[in-house]
């Protein structure tokens, strides 16, 4: 599923005035500035859902999930890191419990 989504990012790249490759034009402090955003987006969200649990709230907090994935890709993109990589560390937590994961940070 993120191979897909980054491919169409990746496709909407190519677009001159997409908003893609506005951020990815703008500086990198630009794009953190938009993901810790997004963070804060997600929490408002969330806390209004928790309180009015139905499918207005449910449905604003998947939409902020979705900015922040998406910015998250562009960030990946931006530094040019490979699906391979982030998959081959998803890989190595398998094999770990998360608590000595972290110890060894």
């Amino acid at each position: 599923m993120i191979k897909k989504i980054i491919n169409i990012v990746r496709k909407k790249i190519l677009e001159s005035k997409s908003y893609s490759i506005f951020i990815l034009k703008n500086n990198f402090d630009f794009l953190i500035k938009k993901i810790f955003e997004e963070i804060n987006e997600i929490i408002i969200s969330l806390q209004k859902y928790k309180i009015y649990k139905n499918c207005y709230n449910r449905y604003f907090l998947i939409k902020e999930i979705c900015d922040l994935l998406y910015h998250i890709i562009i960030f990946i993109i931006y530094n040019n890191f490979s699906l391979f990589e982030i998959e081959k560390e998803f890989f190595r937590r398998t094999r770990i419990s998360g608590k000595k994961e972290k110890k060894n940070r």
